[in-house]
């Protein structure tokens, strides 16, 4: 896994919202509440020229509040370019000044810094500060826990923070955290767990990156194993007829970018008579057809229905 690829709400999103192409007036949205100052240097200069001007303002304004803005602001902005090292400095200067409402923000992004350069024990020292103090960072700082004790071969301490974690509501960790538990669960040889949290997944997260993913695992084409014993598919299932080829189309391809890899289009006659059926695949099994139509029914808030295959 990815050290940063850990949620669908992508931790990569960099709050700043900075062009790193260098346009200018690109400015975080949170620019009205800093100091006049340096709200207008953010204004004012392009992402590629605000580095040393932060710094600058940082050492400059020592005993001022807005050090910590500065400080804070320069962490985002290299943990945006991927200097996560300088990021995690930047970001625990900024978490040692701070206002404390806003403390736990600082080390959250910390700890994303530290997970980027694979540093697991700093990792949990900054994402745990934050889990324990139960604001709106909490279910993703458990999130950063887990992959960092999994960064570190711990699977025990990685199944206890993830449980930890989906007891609750995980908000927009839930994705990742699933799948991660799924995952971890199946190299543990405990299938039922994993297929308790790919259920869970794919019942409550059903247009999720992870639940498409694992929409391929489960329909995918079958390996040999799989195919030993196996009939001939005879069950199609069906999520749409049209009369307009090019909606049959769209639909198809938004069934295979939603993990159904066999979508295709079936049409059936000639000219302005043709009807076009958008069709997931073909199954050996009523129940396997019936659990992919329902899945493509939370995915793409479709109806479907059975037909046998010619």
């Amino acid at each position: 896994m990815d050290r940063l690829s850990v949620g669908s709400a992508g931790w990569a999103t960099v709050a700043l919202g900075l062009a790193l192409a260098g346009v200018r007036g690109a400015a975080p949205a949170c620019a009205e509440a800093l100091p006049p100052d340096l709200a207008a240097l953010v204004r004012t200069l392009p992402a590629d020229r605000l580095a040393i001007p932060l710094r600058r303002y940082e050492t400059t304004h020592p005993t001022s509040p807005a050090a910590a803005d500065a400080a804070f602001l320069l962490g985002q902005l290299e943990y945006a370019r991927g200097e996560y090292r300088p990021a995690a400095e930047s970001f625990a200067r900024a978490a040692a000044r701070i206002a404390p409402a806003r403390k736990a923000e600082a080390r959250y992004w910390e700890g994303l810094a530290w997970l980027g350069l694979g540093e697991t024990e700093q990792t949990r020292a900054a994402l745990d500060q934050v889990a324990r103090g139960g604001g709106p960072r909490r279910p993703l700082a458990l999130l950063g826990v887990a992959q960092a004790w999994e960064l570190a071969r711990q699977p025990r301490r990685v199944g206890e923070t993830l449980a930890d974690l989906l007891a609750s509501d995980p908000a927009e960790a839930g994705p990742a955290a699933l799948a991660m538990a799924a995952a971890s669960s199946e190299r543990d040889g405990a299938d039922g767990r994993a297929r308790a949290a790919r259920d869970r997944l794919l019942s409550q997260y059903p247009r999720s990156i992870e639940a498409a993913e694992a929409r391929r695992a489960a329909f995918g084409p079958a390996d040999d194993r799989d195919a030993i014993g196996a009939r001939p598919g005879t069950v199609a299932v069906v999520i749409g007829a049209f009369v307009d080829a090019t909606r049959a189309r769209a639909l198809a391809a938004a069934a295979r970018a939603a993990g159904f890899p066999e979508a295709q289009v079936v049409s059936l006659g000639a000219g302005v008579a043709a009807v076009h059926t958008v069709r997931l695949g073909l199954y050996p099994h009523a129940a396997e057809a019936r659990r992919a139509g329902e899945q493509a029914a939370l995915a793409l808030g479709v109806t479907y229905e059975l037909t046998r295959a010619p």
